[in-house]
């Protein structure tokens, strides 16, 4: 079976999975535009970053972002690697909801702070490989408390040997369904929109819930949308 990004205009699913996918596409490149933007701004500094200097480059987007009639992002953020600010010290610049909520601030004035982040895919996968990744669905025990994808990228600064810190963004289970299910719906009864491990996003089939492990249909169409997400056609929930 082959899988295909972008199906072609006979294809049955086509407008659909275009809508599906390029949500998908939309978050991944405002991720990676935001990335390289606080990279160029950081390497603009004239000094070794600051806390302040950080919290001014990041909280604008963040406060276009959470200020948007229907925000996709709950909360949206940058985290420092060690070594950025100082030796074995991180720092978290990120806010959610519309009240610009800072997260976790105490942890800035932790030398600690660092063990709470490292272990994390979304900065642990970033940071040793140089590339974006999305994490989840999961539930977001360190922000939001709901279901969640986290879309992180990768910031690089001019003459450092190693990743700055990483940028990225909760998107939450509900956001996905609102602007994903009209169009599963459309695809079939059973659709599903699936990460790489076959965990479901959102699924127009009753009964299946975010981070249920779904199971493919034999004969199912697959499609991608972004870098690790796929559509199901067809697919049920896996017995637990």
């Amino acid at each position: 079976m082959s899988v295909e990004h972008l199906p072609a205009a006979a294809d049955p699913h086509a407008s659909d999975v275009r809508a599906i996918a390029g949500f998908v596409d939309t978050v991944e490149a405002l991720i990676a535009a935001w990335a390289a933007e606080v990279g160029a701004g950081l390497t603009a500094l004239t000094s070794k970053p600051t806390g302040t200097a950080i919290d001014k480059l990041v909280r604008p987007t963040v406060e276009e972002w959470m200020g948007a009639a229907d925000p996709v992002a709950a909360g949206a953020g940058f985290v420092a690697n060690a070594g950025l600010l100082g030796p074995d010290r991180s720092y978290i610049a990120w806010w959610q909801g519309a009240d610009l909520e800072r997260v976790d601030a105490l942890a800035n004035f932790s030398p600690s702070s660092m063990s709470r982040y490292v272990g994390a895919e979304w900065f642990r996968f970033p940071v040793a490989t140089g590339l974006p990744h999305v994490t989840g669905p999961y539930v977001d025990f360190l922000c939001t408390d709901e279901y969640v994808c986290t879309f992180t990228h990768p910031v690089t600064v001019r003459g450092l040997e190693t990743i700055a810190g990483v940028v990225g963004a909760d998107v939450t289970v509900q956001s996905f369904e609102r602007r994903t299910l009209a169009a599963l719906r459309r695809i079939g009864p059973t659709a599903a929109l699936v990460n790489q491990d076959g965990r479901a996003i959102a699924a127009s089939a009753l009964g299946a819930s975010a981070g249920d492990l779904m199971v493919r249909d034999p004969g199912a169409a697959v499609y991608d949308a972004g870098r690790s997400f796929h559509i199901w056609t067809a697919a049920s929930a896996q017995d637990a």
